[in-house]
């Protein structure tokens, strides 16, 4: 048991040096990109739930 778990750390230790990490501009960059959308999405939201509660307002009373 205690040999397969080093094995399998091993394993992952060999592949995460395979991976291309991202630079810091480019992870800057996609951070920004990423808090932009929610930004985005978030006041879309919003902006649909201000419409629906008027309407459903106006619809009961």
């Amino acid at each position: 048991m205690i040999v397969k778990i080093k094995e399998i750390f091993g394993e992952v230790s060999k592949e995460m040096k395979k991976v291309s990490w991202p630079t810091k501009q480019q992870l800057k960059e996609s951070t920004l990109v990423v808090l932009g959308t929610c930004a985005t999405i978030t006041f879309f939201v919003w902006i649909v739930d201000l419409i629906m509660a008027f309407v459903i307002k106006r619809l009961i009373f």
